[in-house]
């Protein structure tokens, strides 16, 4: 399969994941119930949710606190140089609230397996937990019609090399 078939396959993919999430009034009560649970775990994956969780664990002076700041700050650093260099475009939607225009890698893909990659190391019994919460996080962003699959599939590599490299550094 070349890359153009592969482009193809990807904007197909998305494109039925993102209908299956719609909240148009033909889709009914499932649609607008599908969009509001896709916009709630995506929201999870917010940069400000996991903010206001760090700040918590410095208050409680939890030494994941700064596990979970240098990961999420480490990441946002990566994705933000790979969205300059790839300039992907976001796929075309309705206007929503972005900090950015390109959409590769998926920052809330890449911070959500971050943290939970983090997370997991931390309490190894709640890892297949926090690793489906990742996946449903990203997963909600092509829902939700923000990102592309291979957008996600990126991030969340971006996301799971920063979370284990980090953990074997510290």
């Amino acid at each position: 399969m070349n890359r153009e078939q592969l482009s193809i396959h990807d904007k197909q993919f998305s494109g039925r994941l993102a209908q299956w999430a719609n909240a148009s009034p033909e889709r009914g009560r499932n649609g607008r119930f599908r969009h509001t649970l896709a916009w709630i775990f995506a929201r999870t994956g917010d940069s400000v949710f996991w903010l206001a969780a760090i700040a918590v664990l410095f208050w409680q002076k939890k030494q994941l606190g700064w596990d979970l700041l240098l990961v999420v700050l480490v990441t946002a650093v990566l994705v933000g140089i790979l969205k300059g260099i790839f300039r992907r475009q976001r796929p075309k939607e309705k206007k929503a609230f972005a900090t950015d225009k390109y959409s590769f890698p998926s920052g809330h893909a890449a911070r959500a397996t971050a943290v939970a990659v983090t997370l997991a190391f931390s309490n190894p019994i709640l890892a297949p937990l926090w690793l489906i919460w990742a996946v449903l996080v990203s997963l909600a962003r092509v829902a939700l019609s923000r990102h592309y699959m291979s957008d996600v599939i990126g991030g969340m590599s971006v996301g799971l090399l920063t979370g284990l490299c980090l953990q074997l550094l510290t």
